[in-house]
């Protein structure tokens, strides 16, 4: 039997494994861990077996094909798997940039200065898209893309970062590991439908363009132009990180073109203080709120899992043991090519250059998840140099190949934990998406709207109808909590709004629950005290979902 007939037999085993794996699994039934509750033999065998198989493929110098169809195989189980199981988006922040699609393709605008949700108005370049193409597809569309979009997105990750990897060596071997490498390692959930999503793979295409072409041309400063330009009207947070790229590699002779940068700051401000010009100015302060305040950044990014409690641990201390992991094997392959004089400088400047973001801002906490994301490729890029087979070695290079084998049981377990550990918090019912279509679709214009917490399918329609008031979140938690009725009663009582509802959901008592901000049963024990009271009446009910709103009794006491 030819090699290569062999290998794609291991890639349809690994196929068959997981499937049977995960025959009969129910999202429902997820543990702490979840989706990881479910691995059972099968799956991990299918996990060994296609990652084993595409590691032998890489060392014996098969076809790119063959192992381009194991990589693929990979990106489509673990990143197709979600949608399958579920049949429904996940995070619940896809779901509100749902909710911007939906409010363009109702009202055929944007609206910079709307008081819901400002900055996606700002910088609408995905949504925009997204309109259209839900326009062209058709009911269901926008749905199906937020459902596939982790997926999609990194089959063109996987030919974006090829694409740019090549640019750095000319050896096939570093390119098929490193893309393996960044494949297993990126834990963090950088592929769900949502803007920077969308950014990250032009800045990545951006900075192939420049490395790939170094001298110059007409043609490559039209393409970085057109690159810089959708970006700039997509994502505000991911220029940052642009501009400081663009001027290093620059700076350092990586490529030329003094006026790169330059171009790149034109267009991004041309923007800026134009079309979002309200909006940079008005939150200018909160654009660069942590400037200059490098380990505050980082620890707000640190106190943001300090709430996860149970096997949630695993988690946070799984993923940041794959960062480690991922980082010294690319110490290792900066000090292996430097004593081989093959080091080439640019994946290191890249690596290093996110690490100023610390200095800059906080990005709402989670400045060292923007920092791992967007080193990630080079740090597997660098991390493959210490695993591939050395120059010149047609043969199998056992020794290198026992490297990488070491480097994925470091790398891959801290993955899964990262990526999948999280699912229960992460997975949505129908029910629950059908409890917030029902209050888009009865709730009057004005409404308030308490909610448990953010973690449920919140605002993908009619958002901008409402005033949303997480409980989890709000100041006086603890006396809400010792008198429900009578706070809440006071809160949808207020003439301000022209009505009001109280939505829980089971996701999220998931997500109070597994990180600690609220007491633990304290959603339940609201909804139950709601339903018993004469005060309140249930107006939308499911298993995973209760909408209450003031009963007739209720809207004719006096609040206290």
């Amino acid at each position: 039997m030819r090699p290569q007939s062999v290998a794609l037999l291991a890639v349809v085993a690994s196929i068959l494994l997981w499937c049977v794996g995960f025959s009969g699994s129910d999202p429902r039934e997820m543990g702490e861990l979840g989706l990881l509750s479910d691995f059972n033999t099968a799956i991990v065998a299918a996990i060994i077996l296609l990652l084993g198989s595409t590691l032998v493929c890489i060392y014996q110098h098969r076809p790119g094909w063959v192992i381009g169809t194991h990589l693929v195989t990979y990106l489509a189980l673990v990143h197709g798997t979600p949608a399958v199981l579920y049949d429904t988006a996940r995070y619940s922040w896809t779901y509100k940039h749902v909710g911007v699609v939906e409010y363009i393709l109702r009202t055929g605008a944007v609206d910079p200065g709307i008081d819901s949700n400002p900055i996606y108005h700002n910088w609408p370049g995905l949504f925009a898209a997204s309109a259209l193409v839900a326009d062209l597809g058709g009911e269901g569309a926008a749905d199906a893309v937020a459902l596939w979009a982790p997926l999609g997105f990194n089959l063109i990750l996987l030919v974006v970062l090829r694409y740019l990897f090549r640019g750095f060596t000319g050896r096939p071997a570093v390119v098929w590991l490193a893309l393996v490498l960044y494949f297993t390692m990126t834990w963090v959930g950088q592929d769900y439908y949502s803007p920077q999503a969308a950014v990250y793979i032009l800045y990545l295409g951006m900075i192939g363009l420049l490395i790939r072409n170094p001298r110059g041309s007409a043609m490559r400063t039209l393409v970085f132009s057109v690159l810089v330009a959708a970006m700039a009207v997509t994502h505000q947070i991911t220029l940052v990180i642009l501009l400081m790229a663009v001027a290093v590699l620059v700076a350092t002779r990586q490529t030329r073109g003094w006026y790169l940068p330059v171009i790149a700051v034109a267009i991004v401000s041309a923007w800026a203080l134009t079309f979002a010009g309200d909006y940079t100015i008005y939150n200018f302060r909160d654009l660069i709120s942590g400037f200059g305040q490098p380990l505050s950044n980082a620890d707000a990014t640190f106190s943001k899992s300090d709430g996860a409690v149970g096997a949630q641990r695993w988690v946070v201390w799984g993923d940041r043991f794959t960062v480690a992991a991922g980082a010294a094997f690319a110490l290792l392959g900066v000090w292996r090519t430097r004593r081989e004089g093959t080091l080439h400088w640019a994946p290191v400047v890249l690596m290093l250059v996110p690490v100023a973001v610390l200095v800059q801002m906080s990005f709402g906490g989670e400045s060292l998840l923007r920092v791992f994301l967007f080193s990630a490729p080079f740090i597997a890029f660098l991390a493959a140099e210490a695993c591939a087979p050395r120059v010149g070695s047609g043969a199998f290079d056992q020794r290198r190949f026992t490297t990488a084998v070491l480097a994925l049981v470091l790398i891959v377990p801290g993955f899964l934990l990262g990526y999948y550990g999280k699912e229960r918090y992460n997975y949505f019912t129908d029910q629950e998406i059908a409890a917030a279509q029902w209050i888009a679709t009865n709730a009057p214009a004005g409404s308030l709207l308490v909610e448990g917490d953010v973690n449920y399918p919140r605002q993908s329609h009619g958002y901008e109808k409402f005033t949303y008031v997480p409980i989890a979140f709000e100041p006086s938690v603890d006396r809400l909590l010792e008198r429900p009725e009578d706070t809440l009663h006071q809160w949808l009582s207020n003439p301000r709004y022209t009505d009001g509802y109280v939505v829980i959901t089971r996701s999220q008592k998931i997500g109070a629950e597994m990180y600690g901000s609220l007491p633990a049963g304290a959603l339940t024990d609201l909804e139950r005290d709601l339903a018993a009271s004469y005060l309140f009446r249930v107006v939308h009910h499911s298993g995973d979902a209760t909408v209450f709103t003031l009963s007739e009794f209720g809207r004719r006491v006096e609040a206290r």
